[in-house]
């Protein structure tokens, strides 16, 4: 009887490792999970691999080939940010936010891993740039940036 649960129990573990290699996604170095150049429409693999507080970045920077950002007046943006799992919405954030013409990122929002969004989950990022003075960003680009907060541990007192 032992032997025939072994030999359940590893097919049952060979089956869903090779499930889940189907669709590897890569880790990301340091803390930074998702870094990417906003067009009008985005989709993306995500991974959440920690447990912790993740914050998303809006970041306003030069376009190749150039050295500086040039905004002559305030920018404002608006994002439509759709986290899925297998074609379902998990979660969604609309966010509205406004560079003055010296501000370079603004932080849009927290997530609370696992709370919010699962980790070790393969999701899929979905994002919508809307109602965005185009005329503004030809001498601009927007990254996108979803990022770990750092969490130290705590120091054990004598």
């Amino acid at each position: 009887m032992r032997a025939s649960h072994l030999l359940l129990l590893t097919l049952l573990l060979s089956a869903n490792a090779s499930a889940e290699a189907l669709r590897y996604i890569p880790p990301t170095p340091g803390r930074t999970v998702f870094n990417e150049v906003l067009r009008s429409e985005l989709s993306a693999p995500l991974r959440l691999s920690k447990v912790g507080q993740y914050y998303a970045e809006l970041i306003i920077e030069a376009p190749p080939g150039a050295t500086a950002v040039a905004l002559s007046a305030p920018l404002a943006v608006q994002l439509v940010l759709n986290f899925t799992r297998h074609d379902r919405v998990l979660h969604s954030r609309s966010v509205d936010v406004s560079f003055a013409p010296g501000e370079r990122s603004k932080t849009l929002f927290w997530l609370d891993v696992p709370d919010t969004l699962p980790n070790r989950t393969n999701l899929e990022l979905h994002v919508s740039l809307r109602e965005t003075s185009q005329a503004q960003l030809v001498n601009a680009q927007l990254r996108l940036q979803l990022t770990r907060k750092l969490e130290l541990a705590p120091i054990l007192l004598r």
